[in-house]
């Protein structure tokens, strides 16, 4: 493939996220998240996953294109358990995570840094499963 520089290289991140994108749902894939629903456009992508042995009802991944990075809130939701979830979204979670699209995806779309990267959609993971087991009075 050619070698891409200069001012070329700035109309490439647009399809370079897509890779990136799609670098993370393997890696949820290989979580044991499911994809259920996906949307893409120029701009933005948004992947709703479940697992059926997680505490969590879905995780929602939504990224957005800000420049040379993508900015990627990971949500968590829980079940609903009772009507202050409800009125209140008790049962969300957010961890928003920015990714440079260069760091991670070469000109030549290859994906690049793997394990950083696997490790970081992995400890989202965690995080948002070790929250979905405290009450809303314990997180912070």
């Amino acid at each position: 493939m050619k070698d891409y520089s200069g001012d070329l290289s700035a109309g490439l991140h647009s399809s370079k996220d897509k890779y990136l994108v799609v670098a993370i749902h393997q890696i949820m894939e290989e979580c044991g998240w499911r994809g259920i629903e996906k949307q893409f456009s120029d701009m933005k992508q948004h992947i709703i996953y479940v697992k059926s042995a997680s505490l969590l009802e879905k995780i929602e991944v939504k990224s957005n294109i800000v420049g040379n990075h993508i900015d990627v809130d990971f949500v968590g939701v829980t079940h609903k358990k009772g009507f202050l979830d409800k009125v209140f979204d008790f049962n969300v979670r957010v961890v928003r995570k920015t990714f440079e699209i260069d760091k991670y995806v070469t000109n030549d779309f290859k994906i690049t840094n793997e394990q950083t990267l696997r490790n970081t959609v992995m400890v989202v993971i965690k995080e948002l499963e070790v929250i979905a087991t405290q009450k809303p009075e314990n997180i912070s």
